[in-house]
């Protein structure tokens, strides 16, 4: 993090550029087969990668780099299960299957920014509609801001 906040200008203009050279195979490894599984084990503390929303961030760096919203998605929702063999257990909406869902106000096959849409989460069979999500979302904001003024305190 420290090399990141004291780089220059030129050095943050050449690591995007490195990330677009890289990046623009992409479309290239899906079609020699190379699986494309959507997330990060990188951890938010070295990548600035953040759950939640940086999967949406992701997403949408898949689709402005060649695939398509249908492919992007996949990545995110069948891949991973595929690469386990968990496919009779998850990756699809059918009788049998984890009731684990993502509902959305909008179309993510036709804007893949939809994904940050969710009206609802069902998860391990149980709903969560937009009111209980954002109830989740104020908890969590007051927790951390809780913990910014505990550090702050112990910091004096």
């Amino acid at each position: 993090m420290k090399r990141a906040a004291g780089a220059t200008p030129a050095e943050i203009d050449r690591r995007h550029a490195r990330f677009d050279r890289v990046a623009a195979i992409l479309p290239m490894l899906r079609r020699a087969g190379v699986t494309i599984m959507a997330g990060t084990d990188a951890g938010f503390l070295n990548s600035f990668d953040y759950p939640g929303v940086g999967l949406h961030d992701e997403l949408a760096l898949y689709v402005k780099y060649g695939l398509t919203p249908a492919q992007a998605l996949a990545s995110a929702t069948r891949a991973g299960p595929a690469w386990f063999g968990e496919l009779d257990r998850y990756g699809a909406i059918a009788p049998g299957k984890a009731a684990d869902l993502v509902l959305l106000d909008g179309n993510p096959l036709r804007s893949i920014s939809a994904t940050r849409q969710i009206q609802t989460v069902v998860l391990r069979g149980r709903m969560y509609d937009r009111a209980a999500l954002d109830a989740m979302l104020s908890s969590t904001r007051a927790k951390v801001a809780g913990w910014n003024t505990a550090d702050q305190i112990r910091r004096r």
